[in-house]
């Protein structure tokens, strides 16, 4: 059974690693559009290409989140983020350490 809760475990760090590098993503794609909203660099539009989805899904879904020129869309993203950190993953780890 050890085999089975390490393989838990390690899918619970690799969707915990995800999960990080895309609020990273996400906090440097808000942090460019204060400072250089018009960027074409290709690091750039890498991030904002893989941030765009979740973000446009919640624009779609909740139309209220752009108010007067704010867009709280990434602000959601985060706490969605954050939600799936610590229920699912958390659940993850905890039913590893029960298996093993």
């Amino acid at each position: 059974m050890f085999v089975l809760a390490n393989l838990i475990g390690a899918i619970a760090t690799i969707i915990d690693i995800a999960l990080l590098l895309y609020m990273i993503a996400l906090f440097a794609v808000v942090v460019v559009s204060w400072f250089a909203p018009r960027s074409v660099h290709p690091a750039i539009m890498f991030l904002r290409s893989i941030t765009r989805p979740l973000l446009n899904f919640l624009k779609r879904k909740f139309p209220f989140l752009v108010q007067g020129g704010f867009d709280l869309s990434p602000m959601v993203a985060f706490f969605l983020i954050y939600f799936i950190q610590r229920f699912v993953v958390a659940s993850l780890y905890q039913l590893a350490a029960r298996i093993g």
